[in-house]
């Protein structure tokens, strides 16, 4: 039974938690490994070297799913509050300067060093410039670097969780991300389908996977979910084999690219398991470097591009193996020395934390 225990936790530090910074970690390595593409097809044409591409590449698409369930989740308390609405907007305040600040520094900052030795500083960036205003909608829902479309999703959904739990009914919020979600998969990944439509962005964008991933994070601290943490890994496990389902059968009777999914039902239920787990073994990670590194999560999450940009031609100049595992690596480590020297700095803390 999910609710037949009540939840008991020793945060390492006051309002947090030691798994779930243990489990960010792994989290934000997942979305580095997406990005820096192991293995990928161009470099290694032959099958065998593309399998830990496969193995990668859907699986490690729970993080983000993930990081909208904890701030759901500790939104909890914060949507009970009676000052709750001046929580929200210092809460969306502080997402707004993260996505503005960071779509600035990626704009000014080039994302390739060989375009930049072939066009010039100047030429570049006002090339990037054009690129963006051409399409204003992108550059609102997206941000000015691809992962960045986190920030604003997050803000719409934090939004719409906050006026659909008025009143302390979660019911409202239920529903409208459940057809919110529906409407993201039916045109995102089962666009293809009989019953799936084309729409002219990404249901990645938006609210359409972080309204029910905020909602039942929400749910696991309003009602105090918790489950042992062997039926957490089996919801975690069912997730995942859903997931590897979903991708099957989309490539072979619709022949959607292995690859294609930003967010499938399988994904959302992984993500489920993982936080369930870390509710249900608080201690995990404690005093372990992982759980350190934990509060660096934003931070690296939000920088790790400029370094996946900067070392991203290295994997053309090497074509080594071992490089297939050290750039997503390198990656992380860079990122996390470049959000501790900023977080350390008063007038740029707010770029990290």
């Amino acid at each position: 039974n999910l609710r037949s225990k009540k939840l008991t936790m020793t945060p390492a530090r006051p309002g947090r938690i030691a798994s779930i910074d243990f489990c960010r970690v792994i989290a934000v390595f997942a979305v580095i490994m997406i990005h820096t593409k192991p293995f990928m097809r161009d470099l290694f044409p032959s099958a065998g070297w593309r399998l830990p591409e496969y193995i990668f590449n859907q699986p490690a698409r729970f993080a983000v799913p993930f990081f909208f369930m904890v701030a759901g989740y500790f939104l909890g308390k914060t949507l009970a509050a009676k000052d709750r609405w001046a929580k929200v907007a210092r809460y969306e305040r502080r997402l707004l300067v993260l996505l503005v600040a960071w779509s600035i520094l990626y704009t000014l900052i080039p994302s390739f060093w060989p375009h930049l030795q072939q066009m010039g500083y100047q030429q570049l960036t006002f090339a990037k410039i054009q690129q963006l205003l051409a399409a204003p909608l992108h550059l609102i829902f997206q941000g000015a670097k691809v992962h960045l479309w986190f920030l604003p999703a997050l803000m719409l959904g934090v939004l719409l969780l906050a006026l659909c739990v008025q009143g302390g009914r979660t019911l409202p919020a239920v529903v409208v991300a459940v057809l919110l979600f529906v409407f993201g998969l039916l045109g995102g990944s089962y666009s293809v389908t009989p019953i799936g439509f084309h729409v002219p962005f990404s249901t990645r964008d938006g609210p359409f996977v972080s309204m029910i991933c905020l909602t039942i994070g929400y749910l696991f601290q309003t009602k105090k979910t918790v489950c042992s943490p062997v039926q957490a890994l089996l919801v975690s496990a069912a997730g995942l084999l859903l997931q590897v389902l979903e991708t099957w059968m989309l490539w072979k009777y619709f022949e959607v690219p292995w690859l294609a999914h930003d967010f499938l039902i399988g994904t959302v239920l992984t993500a489920a398991g993982l936080l369930l787990f870390a509710l249900a073994a608080p201690n995990l990670g404690r005093r372990s470097k992982l759980e350190s590194l934990g509060k660096y999560t934003l931070g690296v999450y939000a920088c790790h591009y400029l370094f996946v940009d900067a070392l991203g031609p290295l994997t053309y100049l090497f074509e080594l193996h071992i490089w297939q595992l050290l750039f997503p690596l390198l990656v992380y480590l860079l990122s996390v020395a470049l959000t501790g020297v900023l977080a350390r700095q008063p007038w740029l803390k707010a770029l990290v934390a």
